[in-house]
């Protein structure tokens, strides 16, 4: 018998298919250099590369961006991070829940962890 912790799998599939997005998205559309990028997403310059060169997170990517709602809330923590100078990294549950919905409406059947729960307080 095999356990799954909710978070291994958003740890190994879903964190990296954001990330890209990410990385795509500051880099193409708000015109960062992949250095700048990699510090507001917490990772080192070559880990946006192979995002980039879809080396990483590309198996559920193509899922979560045909969704408008994901996107559009992907955009929104986009735009935060550049214009506050902040970390990705305090955005990564809500990403990951949103996207968690995403899958699960696209025959995934992905558990909830404890912050989609709201037993967290």
């Amino acid at each position: 018998m095999s356990l799954q912790l909710p978070c291994e799998f958003s740890v190994r599939e879903i964190l990296p298919a954001v990330r890209s997005i990410v990385a795509e998205k500051l880099i193409k559309e708000k015109n960062l250099s992949e250095y700048k990028a990699a510090s507001l997403m917490g990772l080192t310059p070559a880990a946006v590369s192979n995002y980039l060169k879809s080396k990483r997170g590309s198996n559920l990517k193509s899922i979560l961006e045909k969704d408008e709602k994901f996107m559009d809330l992907v955009s929104e923590v986009t735009n935060r991070i550049v214009s506050s100078n902040s970390n990705l990294s305090i955005y990564y549950c809500i990403l990951c829940s949103e996207g968690k919905k995403v899958l699960n409406r696209h025959g995934y059947n992905l558990s909830p962890c404890l912050y989609e729960t709201n037993e967290v307080k």
